[in-house]
């Protein structure tokens, strides 16, 4: 457009030629000398004011390029005419028309115009660019343009690729760092079992392309294809091609795909028997069952079938296939079910032989004693408050060694009548009780199946187990996780020769590590085997005491613990109540097997440490120097952890407002919580201190104490917000703690366990929580050398240094 404008003022309206003097731009040596000469005789250059007006307004280094055409361009003679020497002058600006418009553009429109109708330049990567993006491109270039003008098309061409290449490398490297793998709900990069989704394209319009250094395992398109159990879990390398044009970054991923586990089905399928009918129909989730035969029955067959066919079946540890002999009286059958994983479950079939007619003779068993009939004594189930709302069944049975077993029936018709009269009095406990056999009974056998536990689930009951060697409480919070079959076997060690046994392995144990503080005396009567296969989850356990215990010994009592996996425990327990006038001491496990009660005195002469304020430990370890940093966090123990930490390790004592915390170990922790507005109670009378805190609530304590700080101290790094703001699938906006979730995330204290999902049902694990509360206490972990201080957390557990600062004192 300028050029067509230059043409039409320069353009004579009459072919006749005017006359001028040109001598000025004869006798011109150099571009300076030629520049005045088209400035000071324009009249000879231009046929109007107006075209040099133009040129005038041309930017320096177009006014060189036009003196510097003139000045080669001239005739030996020199110029003879006007339209000679318009017409150099013409041609020259032809020539430069692409810059003189590059530098007279007086906006970045007007440029991107320029350049949508060029040829001048390589537009190849500019034309990668979005219309924003070569917009910003633009205005680069005219903020760099010199003041004279950009000289040469190779200068304009060099700037061009320098901005366009700036934002280009910023695009691949900003998809670079946003590149993720989205991985399938429960899956994480340690542990893939579905389809990956790889992005394909970056949000900034990177491409990306995948390459699996394991084809076989994980394809370049993500799709997963798992090993089988005997390849094992297989380590895949996943390179990320970025890229725009010319620019390439690479990103690379480790995953574990996990190998097809041997499958852990112990469910039968079909149970059945040559001879008689069992009590009830058939179910994989019912343990136990009864029959009847005549006396002409001599033997039966039993007929199981396992679910899967790779498990292996054994009755009263035989093949399959032999028949079983029955004696007279009752016949305890076991079904052993073994899954191809190692996974265990026993089935049970009382089989009861009638006696045979005072006119017969059992041919059977000639010359062996009959086995006596199982006794059957009907036992409670009990309120909290101690009323009968049901009742069930225990058959006490005599071994072929003469000793005596109780085995526990549990129906689901006990267990709903004992919820509709639960209900209606408003209690949350269903309390088994076990009457004392007076030491007759050396095996306790309880089994529930699913379909109660499901029953207990539903109506959020706790489940008291209450015998007279122990009293086991199970909380509907480790139920809720709870989907298998529960049973507990309780084994009584009251022999004399139990408890020295007992006493000489503490006596090797104490031996072999020092116990700081304390001296092992004795270990008392009482101890107790519990086998369960509820595992990894709290339970209460009280233990009968002897009542003729000083009060200086009940001051000193200590639970010795024997996990059936090898590991020793050590614990401080609390003396309580027990029934009528005996006491008992209650602890909390998460691990099963023989309990002991020692009388471990203190050393007078130890002196306790002192507590630095200044830098509060508000974690501790247990008593045989573990931290535990997988198992879950409860209630009351988050609730000691705020107060130590606001109170440096003072914590007052108060009154209990919540009916079960009386007692609690931590009700003074709960209550200085609670009156700082941290915690609150379930209900208005219960505060659950023994239910495990999920991430939601863990997210809902941390929103309340950024709430607090905030408001007084607005500088704080978590009062400001991160770039971590997210939207998680697994939290609907009608999700009761929405807002505390995304305020955490926001503000960086908890983010996802996936880019899209937060697990807010999951339970926070010991490790996870001093991560979150390091963070909210604005503790400087440090990550110098350190030794460590528990035996279960070394340096390369991935929150060593976190637990290190929460617990240094």
């Amino acid at each position: 457009m300028l050029l067509t404008i230059l043409i039409i003022y320069m353009m004579p309206i009459s072919p006749v030629a005017a006359k001028s003097d040109y001598y000025s731009f004869n006798d011109a040596t150099n571009n300076e000398e030629m520049k005045l000469a088209m400035t000071t005789d324009w009249h000879v250059l231009h046929y109007s004011a107006k075209g040099n007006e133009l040129y005038q307004n041309f930017k320096l280094a177009d006014q060189n390029y036009l003196a510097n055409k003139l000045l080669v361009e001239r005739p030996q003679t020199g110029y003879q005419s006007t339209s000679t020497l318009r017409q150099v002058y013409l041609n020259a600006v032809n020539d430069r028309s692409y810059l003189i418009n590059v530098n007279n553009a007086t906006d970045e429109l007007t440029l991107w115009t320029i350049f949508m109708d060029d040829e001048h330049l390589n537009y190849s990567h500019f034309n990668l660019l979005t219309i924003d993006d070569q917009d910003k491109v633009c205005q680069q270039i005219m903020m760099a343009r010199p003041k004279q003008g950009y000289d040469a098309i190779e200068t304009l061409q060099a700037v061009l690729d320098s901005k366009v290449n700036s934002i280009l490398k910023q695009k691949v490297q900003l998809d670079k760092d946003g590149l993720t793998i989205v991985y399938a709900q429960d899956d994480t990069s340690e542990n893939v079992t579905k389809n990956l989704v790889l992005p394909i394209v970056g949000e900034n319009g990177a491409t990306i392309t995948w390459v699996s250094d394991k084809p076989q395992v994980v394809k370049d398109n993500g799709n997963v294809i798992r090993p089988s159990a005997d390849k094992g879990n297989q380590m895949v390398t996943l390179t990320a091609k970025i890229s725009i044009g010319e620019y390439v970054e690479t990103k690379v991923f480790s995953i574990l795909v996990k190998a097809f586990s041997p499958s852990q089905n112990a469910f039968l399928k079909e149970l059945t028997i040559s001879s008689g009918t069992l009590n009830i129909p058939f179910n994989k989730n019912t343990l136990s069952y009864i029959a009847h035969v005549p006396s002409t029955v001599g033997s039966i067959y039993i007929r199981p079938m396992a679910e899967d066919e790779k498990a292996r079946v054994t009755i009263n540890g035989k093949a399959t296939t032999e028949a079983i002999k029955l004696l007279t009286g009752v016949n305890t059958i076991k079904i052993f079910v073994t899954a191809e994983g190692g996974s265990q479950r026993e089935y049970t079939i009382l089989v009861t032989r009638e006696n045979a007619p005072s006119n017969s003779k059992d041919t059977t068993a000639s010359g062996s004693p009959e086995t006596p009939s199982p006794e059957i004594i009907t036992i409670n189930i009990e309120s909290s408050s101690g009323e009968t709302v049901s009742k069930t069944a225990i058959k006490r049975l005599k071994d072929a060694d003469g000793s005596m077993r109780d085995e526990v029936i549990l129906t689901e018709k006990n267990m709903l009548e004992a919820i509709t009269k639960l209900k209606e009095e408003g209690s949350d406990q269903a309390r088994i009780v076990i009457p004392d056999s007076h030491d007759r009974v050396k095996q306790i056998d309880i089994s529930m199946p699913n379909s109660i536990i499901t029953l207990l689930k539903n109506n959020q009951l706790n489940l008291n187990i209450s015998a007279y060697h122990v009293k086991i409480d199970v909380s509907k919070y480790s139920l809720a996780t709870f989907n298998d079959n529960l049973y507990f076997r309780l084994i009584p060690l009251g022999e004399e020769n139990d408890r020295l046994k007992i006493e000489e392995r503490v006596n090797g144990e104490f031996m072999d590590q020092e116990i700081t503080g304390s001296s092992f005396s004795k270990v008392l009567e009482g101890a107790m085997k519990i086998e369960t296969n509820m595992q990894n989850r709290p339970v209460t356990l009280t233990l009968p005491l002897p009542k003729d215990l000083s009060e200086e010994q009940l001051n000193n009592l200590a639970i010795y613990i024997e996990h059936s996996d090898g590991s020793k425990e050590l614990l401080r327990g609390k003396v309580i109540d027990y029934q009528n006038d005996m006491l008992g001491l209650q602890f909390e496990v998460q691990k099963f097997s023989t309990f002991s009660i020692l009388y471990l005195p203190k050393n007078e002469d130890v002196e306790e440490p002192t507590t630095d304020i200044t830098h509060t430990a508000y974690i501790q370890g247990y008593v045989d120097g573990t931290f535990r940093p997988n198992a879950p966090v409860t209630r009351a123990q988050m609730a000691i952890m705020f107060a130590r930490q606001l109170t440096g390790n003072a914590i007052p004592q108060t009154k209990a407002t919540y009916t079960d915390t009386i007692q609690h170990d931590a009700k003074d922790a709960i209550e200085f919580a609670k009156e700082k507005g941290l915690f609150e109670g379930i209900t208005a009378t219960n505060f659950n201190p023994n239910g495990l805190i999920t991430r939601a609530q863990m997210a809902t304590v941390a929103a309340r104490w950024i709430e607090k700080q905030c408001a007084v101290r607005p500088n704080v790094d978590f009062c400001q917000p991160t770039s971590l703001s997210a939207e998680f699938k697994d939290v609907s906006v009608n999700h009761w703690a929405h807002k505390a979730i995304h305020t955490v995330n926001d503000c960086g204290i908890m983010i996802g366990t996936t880019a899209l999902t937060f697990n807010p049902e999951g339970y926070l694990t010991r490790a996870q929580s001093v991560k979150v509360l390091n963070r909210l206490f604005e503790r400087q972990v440090t990550i110098e050398h350190q030794q460590p201080i528990f035996k279960d957390v070394p340096s390369v557990h991935w929150a060593f240094y976190e637990i290190q600062e929460a617990a240094k004192k």
